[in-house]
Formats: structure tokens, C-alpha cells, sequence
């Protein structure tokens, strides 16, 4: 083995060519996943027997170089914990793995400028980029696709940048709730939004649920500015349950705020919840194990979004001049404790 090593101690390609008796080209094309050149079994085998026992790892900086390609998609995410995205995160980087690449993860506070963090993307020459709805901002720019670079949004929607995205149908989810909680017999309304959170605000949830709601003639629906956490929603609860007519239905915008006026109603003596009251709200991954509070729940089609993103941004690789595509999702109601059940006879 000493004489198969190049001079610098460091084992090569073409160590790995002499020891296998192949070309260096062989050699390269072996160990590239987007080589399309039939390569003849024997020679493959010999191969990889020579790189195992040489202790041979390509060099991925070469590859870039050759292929113009990295292998690397940055996806990101918010820098605040949210489980909805943790687990799409994880879901993401399967997805890449199964396509042959692999992911370069960037956090981002929704407060900040995004195109600052879009600039350091662009230099680490990713193959393409994934962006989240909990790290998008409202102000970000469209100098990123038309400097090229793949952009795949997932459960957010910016019809203004012409970007293409995988998303939860966040109106007709509002929709959904306001008809379901008509159903069940309820006549006062609240809407917990989540407009005083850092992240993008899903308004067409809001949207959905209110114009739903004047379609039917209720009118008055009282909306409380609130953000995503447990406790501004145990605050926005506190407040709507003290009023001398509160409503007997609270939809929330997300899953922890809605837990938050689970627990609002819960400090009112005599009130039943799922009987007197109803809340409701969106689905986290964890939610279903939660059984003290069990929500009922508009659910994500999560592992679906995932893997729509990654094929959407697979085809802006291979052909950046796709125009965009948006993929929409339902969702799925789930009815659980926290509100009242439809008629067996319904």
C-alpha cells in the first residue's frame, strides 16, 4: 500500500485508479451520483474494493468544482423552537438524503432581514434553498431567483416574489372550523390571531374562518391580536372569558396559543369545556399525545408538503426557467375533547 500512495500521504483518486488497474476517470465517475455513463460492473466492484482498502473519501471540494454542482440545499428555518417545523425539519433532510443530497441548516429570526442570510447562501454555493414559513419575513426580495438560485417555499405562499411553494390550504382550513363549529350549534365567536408574533401571520386562516362566518350571518365575531406562545394565548383567554358575554367558541391560529386558553378556561369555575365552550386550533406533531388538553384540531398534511417542496425545487435544478409552481394541500379536521361533538344523526 506504501507504493500505491501519491507522494503527499494523502490517498487520491489516482491511487485508487492504480491499485483498481481502471483510468482515473473511472474512477471520478464511481464516486459521482449524477454520472449517467454506464459503468461496467467488474470495474465498479474493483473500484470500491481499492477505495476501501486505501481508506479513499472523494473530495467533495473537486467534485464542485468539475460538476458545478455541490450536493448541498440550505433549508431555513426560524431560530425560535417550533414543532410543527422541528419535525418537518428532520422530514426535509430525509427527503434530500433519498434524492442524493444533503442539507446545510440556517436559522433566522423572523425580525431580521432574510436577504442578508440569502447573501451568505449564495456564497456557500448551494445547489438550491428551502425556506420555511417561520423564518419568512414580509420584506423579503426577488434578486435571488432572478440571480438564479432554486427557491422552494414550504406552507408559505408569496404570490408577489413568483416563488414556487408547497403549502397547507390555510383559507380553506379557516373555512372548515367556522362550518364545523356552526354545525355543532355555536352563535358567539373569537379569533385568536397570531398577528403580534414575530413570524409571517397566516391571515387566510383568519380570512376563512370570518368570511365563513358573515356568509352565515354572524356578524360579530371579536379577533384578539395575540402571537403563537402558551401564554398569549392564556392571556387573549383570560381576557374573552371575563367579558360579560364571552363567546362559547374560541379558534385559535396555532397550537400552543390554543392550549394557553385551554388553560383560561380551566380556571372558570363551572364552565365545561367541549359542552359550554369549544376551543379549537391548528395541529402540532405532538398535540395527538397531549391527552390533558386534547384539541381538536385542523391537521398539516406534513410528510406530504415535504416531499412536494423537495420535488418542486428538484425540478428549478434541473431547469431554472420553470415558471412557478404552487402546491396546495388540505387539511384535515380532528375532533377531540376540547369542543363539542357533531350529532350521531348528522
Amino acid at each position: 500500500m506504501e507504493e500505491i500512495r501519491s507522494r503527499s500521504g494523502a490517498v487520491t483518486a489516482g491511487d485508487v485508479a492504480r491499485l483498481a488497474g481502471v483510468s482515473q476517470a473511472t474512477v471520478s465517475r464511481v464516486f459521482n451520483k449524477n454520472c449517467k455513463i454506464q459503468i461496467n460492473p467488474d470495474s465498479r466492484r474493483r473500484v470500491l474494493a481499492a477505495a476501501e482498502e486505501l481508506g479513499y473519501i472523494p473530495n467533495a471540494i473537486a467534485q464542485i468544482m468539475k460538476s458545478g454542482r455541490s450536493g448541498l440545499v440550505g433549508i431555513v428555518v426560524s431560530s425560535y423552537f417550533n414543532l410543527f417545523y422541528y419535525q418537518a425539519l428532520q422530514l426535509l433532510t430525509n427527503c434530500l438524503m433519498e434524492q442524493g443530497l444533503r442539507a446545510m441548516v440556517f436559522t433566522s429570526d423572523p425580525k431580521e432581514d432574510i436577504n442578508a442570510l440569502m447573501e451568505g447562501l449564495y456564497q456557500y454555493q448551494v445547489d438550491g434553498v428551502i425556506i420555511t414559513s417561520s423564518a419568512l419575513s414580509h420584506h423579503m426580495t426577488a434578486r435571488w431567483i432572478q440571480k438564479g438560485m432554486p427557491v422552494a417555499l414550504l406552507n408559505g405562499y408569496m404570490p408577489e416574489l413568483e416563488i414556487s411553494a408547497a403549502q397547507s390550504d390555510q383559507y380553506g382550513s379557516g373555512r372548515a372550523m367556522a362550518e364545523y363549529l356552526l354545525e355543532v350549534g355555536h352563535r358567539r365567536f373569537a379569533y385568536v390571531s397570531s398577528e403580534n408574533s414575530p413570524h409571517k401571520n397566516h391571515i387566510p386562516r383568519q380570512h376563512g374562518f370570518m368570511e365563513t362566518l358573515e356568509g352565515r350571518g354572524v356578524r360579530d365575531c371579536r379577533v384578539i391580536p395575540a402571537g403563537y406562545s402558551y401564554e398569549s394565548g392564556l392571556e387573549a383567554g383570560r381576557l374573552l372569558l371575563s367579558e360579560p358575554f364571552p363567546p362559547d367558541a374560541i379558534f385559535c391560529s396555532g397550537d400552543l396559543n390554543a392550549l394557553g386558553v385551554i388553560d383560561a378556561a380551566r380556571e372558570r369555575e363551572g364552565l365545561r369545556l367541549g359542552e359550554d365552550l369549544s376551543v379549537t386550533g391548528y395541529d402540532a406533531p405532538i398535540l395527538p399525545s397531549l391527552r390533558a388538553y386534547s384539541l381538536t384540531a385542523m391537521s398539516q398534511q406534513i410528510q406530504r408538503l415535504c416531499l412536494d417542496c423537495v420535488e418542486l425545487l428538484r425540478g428549478l435544478m434541473e431547469n431554472p426557467d420553470l415558471p412557478p409552481r404552487v402546491i396546495t394541500r388540505p387539511m384535515i379536521l380532528t375532533v377531540r375533547d376540547s369542543s363539542r361533538k357533531r350529532s350521531k344523526n348528522g
